[in-house]
């Protein structure tokens, strides 16, 4: 027997009465575990992601924007839900990466405490210097780059004292073989 939308909805707050689990009240009314809640919600009144919607609907196509961009939507998503030109949408979205990157910034600031000085010197050379991120980069690099370096400057150095270590052994052995000569 097929059941009406209201009679589902009535045997889901029945079945939900008797103490029966989201799965068990799934099985038996063959409604999704999402409807299931959707249902509940309604009947006591928690459905407070209707009310959400409802919110965001009211909202300017700025504030909806934001908050699809806080959700990861693609730009592109975004203008066509909203029915929004491109050059809107990206003004729009900038104007969200200002807002974030401020808050990172902000965390910054927290996460900085006594180094702020110290990081902000950094930043000045960065300017001064005209530095670019891959530059950047290849500066963090170097103190591996000159440790590295360092291991090849003593495994050199280390090899230079065994092959002088090795002519002045040779320069001895020498040195007796011409006195052996010398009194033979």
């Amino acid at each position: 027997m097929i059941l009406s939308k209201k009679e589902k909805e009535k045997l889901v707050i029945k079945l939900a009465n008797q103490g029966k689990t989201t799965r068990e009240i799934a099985k038996e009314a063959h409604v999704s575990l999402r409807v299931i809640g959707q249902i509940l919600n309604k009947a006591t009144g928690d459905d407070k992601e209707d009310e959400k919607d409802q919110k965001l609907e009211s909202k300017s196509d700025y504030a909806r924007d934001f908050k699809m961009f806080q959700d990861g939507r693609p730009l592109t998503d975004v203008a066509i839900e909203l029915d929004i030109e491109s050059p809107t949408v990206l003004c729009y979205y900038e104007d969200y990466l200002k807002l974030v990157n401020m808050r990172k910034l902000a965390t910054m600031y927290k996460e900085l405490k006594g180094e702020l000085q110290s990081f902000l010197q950094l930043y000045e050379r960065i300017k001064k210097e005209g530095l670019g991120k891959q530059q950047i980069i290849e500066l963090l690099k170097t103190p591996n780059r000159l440790l590295d370096l360092k291991d090849k400057v003593d495994l050199f150095n280390d090899h230079i004292w065994k092959l002088h270590s090795k002519i002045l052994q040779i320069e001895k052995e020498l040195e007796e073989k011409k006195k052996r000569l010398i009194v033979q």
